[in-house]
């Protein structure tokens, strides 16, 4: 009887044992590419392609000059086509010292309306994506500001704009 009530408890404790070590395993995977991903996330840094800095305060990046990010496009985008959202902020120094900044990008060679921004504060870059751009599984959105904040002391990164998200939304 001892070694019956023994097992019923055994059991289940191992069962569960088991479980966790299966949902640890499966979390080192690859991850799938996503199409809104989040700066200071870092499972999802392959996707910020190039031109971002390391993760800050567990929640944002430096850009330098031009950067450029890897996202999937949202279901149907290939028919319907999308949003691109980013959503970032130009600190108070980078207009003190460079006046103004303007933000532009690109999918695929073709280029989408720039935006110039001459205050600091947090912003949101929103701009149609055509369909026919859409149809890969990953499309990469190229970004370039006109001017970035030099290299100053013994921090060598070209500063330009602080990105916390961006992402493929559905129309």
């Amino acid at each position: 009887m001892r070694s019956l009530s023994l097992t019923l408890i055994l059991v289940p404790l191992l069962l569960a044992g088991t479980g966790c070590k299966r949902r640890h395993r499966n979390s080192n995977q690859t991850q799938l590419p996503v199409s809104t991903i989040f700066a200071g996330d870092p499972n999802v840094s392959g996707q910020f392609a190039r031109g971002f800095y390391q993760i800050e305060q567990n929640a944002w990046r430096w850009t330098g000059k031009e950067f450029s990010v890897d996202l999937a496009p949202p279901l149907h985008a290939d028919q319907k086509g999308a949003q691109l959202v980013m959503k970032f902020a130009i600190p108070d120094a980078v207009i003190q010292r460079l006046t103004s900044v303007q933000l532009s990008a690109s999918i695929q060679g073709t280029k989408l309306e720039p935006q110039t921004y001459m205050k600091p504060g947090a912003y949101t870059y929103t701009r149609d994506l055509p369909a026919d751009k859409l149809g890969d599984a990953v499309v990469q959105i190229d970004f370039a500001l006109d001017h970035t904040l030099p290299p100053t002391g013994s921090d060598v990164r070209e500063l330009g704009v602080i990105v916390n998200q961006v992402g493929l939304v559905s129309k």
